[in-house]
């Protein structure tokens, strides 16, 4: 029950590639972690099978947290290779962070922003159109699932025919962030 962490990123790097970026960069901030090998190994994949180009930069694990320390490499790898024009994170933090590298390298409105998760904050950045998208794996689904799942077949005896039940990835863009903010609003998101 869940999101597959590899097709979180091939859908991130479909999406990015689907929308013009050609050339994407996934930031690392846990190298080593075996999920997070997984979306940027997915997202890699994503935009080279969809006719573009992808890179994994990974930093130092001290990073991991630090909104600092991620902006400013994101503004330094932006400004080695000009060329970037997407970045993917891992996470809705990183994704708050590489808006900021992305600020500071100058580059708001060219380099567009995908990332792992949401918050309040990562919702208002995709409505007010400085990010494209954020990847949700639906908690709340999540969640529900696996307890109507388990009910059914504590009273009724009924099994699921599938090992493997996804919640995700799902894309939120423009196109249904005012949706997922009421969902919010109403605690089911």
């Amino acid at each position: 029950m869940g999101s597959d962490d590899y097709r979180a990123g091939v859908a991130g790097g479909e999406y990015l590639a689907g929308k013009g970026n050609t050339n994407g960069v996934c930031v690392n901030t846990l190298p080593g972690a075996a999920n997070i090998e997984n979306f940027c190994s997915g997202f890699v994949e994503g935009i080279t099978e969809a006719g573009g180009e992808g890179s994994v930069l990974p930093l130092p694990a001290t990073s991991f947290g630090s909104a600092t320390a991620v902006a400013q490499a994101v503004r330094a790898h932006l400004l080695q290779n000009p060329q970037i024009n997407a970045i993917f994170t891992v996470g809705n933090v990183d994704s708050n962070s590489a808006i900021s590298g992305v600020q500071q390298a100058g580059k708001m409105g060219q380099v567009a922003v995908c990332g792992i998760n949401f918050d309040e904050t990562i919702l208002n950045n995709i409505k007010d159109g400085k990010m494209a998208c954020a990847i949700d794996q639906q908690g709340y689904m999540q969640g529900y699932l696996a307890v109507s799942i388990l009910n059914a077949r504590v009273n009724y005896g009924l099994t699921v025919p599938t090992r493997e039940i996804l919640t995700g990835p799902g894309i939120i863009d423009s196109s249904n962030v005012e949706a997922t903010m009421a969902g919010v609003s109403e605690g089911t998101r």
